[in-house]
């Protein structure tokens, strides 16, 4: 099957990509774990407790590590759990990505790869495919781009997929 032939591709040129996103999810996790740590120990923290239970000190536990999900996930855990955790997180996202992919090249009607081209760029990369397809012949592109990696946001990947 085609799409599986542009799958398969993708998986190749997608994983040094999806390493670096998993190192610093990985990172930007021991990151939040960290500052949520120093936040419970602060004075500001303690400021916030003693109002009681609408005075602010969950909201921002939650602000910190990234959302109420994430929060969950670094309280009470150990490192390798949570290490766990964004990986298969992150395995689920690549899933996902993988799958829109698929959908949009079988809504295409892809049956056959004529030529292939892929360009890495600072911000991640390009790739353009030469399809036939039920409607004659077609050009795919798949624009990735680094997205986050700052601040509360971690590091993830935007794609485009765009059949003309």
């Amino acid at each position: 099957m085609t799409t599986a032939t542009i799958l398969a591709k993708l998986a190749e040129v997608f994983a040094p990509l999806d390493a670096e996103v998993l190192a610093a999810s990985q990172e930007w996790a021991r990151g939040r774990v960290a500052a949520i740590k120093e936040f419970k120990a602060s004075d500001a923290a303690k400021a916030l407790r003693a109002k009681g239970a609408f005075g602010g000190y969950y909201p921002a536990l939650f602000n910190i590590a990234g959302g109420k999900t994430w929060y969950n996930v670094f309280d009470g855990n150990t490192a390798e759990a949570i290490a766990n955790f964004v990986t298969k997180n992150n395995a689920a996202i690549v899933a996902k990505r993988n799958a829109m992919i698929v959908k949009k090249l079988t809504a295409a009607g892809v049956t056959e790869v004529i030529s292939e081209e892929f360009a890495y760029s600072r911000d991640g990369f390009d790739g353009v495919f030469k399809v036939n397809t039920d409607n004659g012949v077609k050009r795919v592109s798949i624009n990735t781009i680094r997205a986050g990696g700052y601040n509360i946001q971690c590091l993830h990947l935007r794609v485009l997929v765009k059949v003309k």
